[in-house]
């Protein structure tokens, strides 16, 4: 059923730049033909042979060592799977001695809606750290974003800020790297109040983190560029602790990447923002129900540049959706209704912006500036 999921999500990490169900297919697949060949060469006699053969060192080693894997794997299935009637999950997880992440299911493995053996991993990565500017994404008649300061975050943050978010209820600033380190900090961005590490391979992969941003009921929500995401709660002392994941299906985005995501408050609706990649050439607005994560709709955002411009920022207010252009280097506010562009400011002083939140008048972009982690703060011009 990986097969069928969209881009970059499956169980495990990437080996070689394909996930491990698309190598484990490949060996079953290469299994098949050296069998078959070798059924294939040998003749009658062959296959007749009942000669007994005497097992040397090399034999009983391989022998041994086969028993000895298989035992553990059917170690790893009853602990992970269950015993009878449980069936296991469509989507196993992997093995943990945490055993309040061992997860029994009597539900029935969904049915594939579609077969690749490309496994959705030909399309090429992307690379939050060395995204470079390009012209031809910018917007014309754009005015400018009035700079109002610079602000150092504090030089404990590991790792390069991809995105920020501001709780107005708590009055506290979250941010996410790329080292999947999330920072809870106070209203000044000077001081860090927790922090948590994201597990990036336990049953969903959730690396290479493009957006975070806080749900109405005060959690945290993590997403990754291959559309997982990670739930987390915040206690009264600032506290961190990890209550779900998964993934986020696609239908129009499905062989692409996110580079944003945020809240849309009014509609109860989670939202992500494609990359444009080879294949998929314009960026795609996905609408999901804060209820159970599911697809709500879809839409191609028209934004007319000669090539479609990497968004690597988005924030949601009642009427307004703003972008973050990385590529163009501006704002984009987009009509709620129509996702049509209706302003654009330009940011000349920004290198590599990530991500973007708003607080009250103001609009903070998070930059690197001569390897410092820093946050510019605008005027906000709607």
């Amino acid at each position: 059923m990986h097969l069928g999921q969209d881009i970059g999500q499956g169980f495990g990490g990437l080996i070689l730049g394909a996930h491990a169900y698309t190598w484990g297919v490949l060996l079953f697949i290469a299994n098949l033909l050296i069998m078959s060949l070798l059924l294939g060469f040998s003749n009658e006699d062959t296959l007749k042979n009942t000669t007994q053969i005497q097992w040397g060192n090399f034999h009983k080693f391989s022998g041994y060592s086969f028993i000895i894997v298989i035992f553990l794997n059917v170690i790893q299935a009853f602990t992970q799977v269950g015993p009878p009637p449980y069936i296991g999950q469509g989507s196993p997880q992997s093995f943990s001695y945490d055993l309040s992440k061992t997860v029994w299911k009597t539900k029935h493995w969904p049915t594939w809606s579609h077969f690749s053996f490309r496994a959705n991993n030909y399309i090429e990565q992307p690379e939050f750290n060395t995204l470079t500017a390009n012209v031809n994404t910018k917007l014309e008649h754009a005015n400018e974003l009035l700079k109002i300061e610079n602000t150092d975050l504090p030089a404990d943050v590991i790792g390069r800020v991809t995105a920020i978010s501001y709780d107005e209820k708590r009055s506290v600033v979250v941010i996410a790297t790329n080292k999947n380190w999330i920072y809870l900090l106070d209203n000044t961005i000077s001081k860090i109040l927790s922090s948590y590490n994201v597990d990036p391979k336990f049953d969903k992969d959730v690396s290479n983190i493009a957006g975070v941003f806080f749900d109405k009921n005060g959690e945290i929500i993590v997403t990754s560029a291959y559309k997982s995401y990670v739930k987390l709660s915040v206690d009264d002392l600032y506290r961190m602790k990890e209550v779900g994941r998964g993934n986020l299906k696609t239908v129009r985005a499905n062989k692409s990447y996110i580079g944003s995501s945020a809240l849309s408050l009014l509609d109860n609706e989670y939202l992500t923002l494609s990359l444009p990649n080879k294949v998929n050439k314009y960026i795609v607005l996905s609408r999901f129900s804060r209820k159970d994560m599911v697809l709500n709709a879809e839409q191609i955002i028209p934004i007319k540049t000669k090539d479609a411009p990497v968004i690597t920022g988005m924030t949601v207010t009642d009427k307004a959706i703003i972008l973050l252009n990385n590529s163009g280097k501006q704002l984009i506010v987009l009509d709620k209704k129509s996702n049509k562009p209706i302003n654009v400011y330009d940011i000349d002083d920004a290198n590599n912006p990530q991500g973007m939140t708003i607080i009250f008048n103001k609009v903070l972009i998070t930059d690197e500036d001569s390897g410092k982690k820093i946050v510019k703060t605008y005027l906000l011009p709607i």
